[in-house]
């Protein structure tokens, strides 16, 4: 059974940051290529604390070799994946389906407009 918890945490450090936004309490930029998160009150510090924790749950949430269960893998197995990377504001979408692309377009856009959302509030 997986843990929730890392998942609790990185939502609620999101909201965290997103309340700080708002607040005026931490900012947000990109140096080079490398976006960044500068806050000066409690709620961004607790926001990436929360962020950074739920990583390590995460991490740490796998489970042991001897926990894990056998599963038997059908002999032909179809594969589907498919990508999202960002040039600066541009999105490029890789998939090898269809429906993956489309699925990804759609977050590729909702990415899109909250970043552009978040740089319109940093103004």
């Amino acid at each position: 059974m997986e843990s929730r918890l890392p998942t609790i945490f990185f939502i609620l450090g999101i909201v965290l940051l997103l309340i700080a936004f708002i607040k005026g309490e931490a900012e947000a930029g990109i140096f080079i290529i490398f976006p960044f998160i500068a806050g000066s009150g409690i709620l961004s510090f607790f926001g990436i604390l929360l962020i950074f924790l739920s990583f390590i749950l995460f991490i740490f949430s796998f489970p042991f070799k001897s926990e894990m269960k056998e599963v038997s893998i059908p002999e032909k197995m179809e594969k589907k994946a498919g990508g999202v990377v960002f040039i600066g504001p541009i999105p490029v979408i890789f998939s090898s389906d269809l429906t993956i692309a489309k699925i990804l377009i759609i977050v590729a856009t909702i990415i899109l407009f909250l970043f552009l959302l978040l740089f319109l509030i940093s103004l």
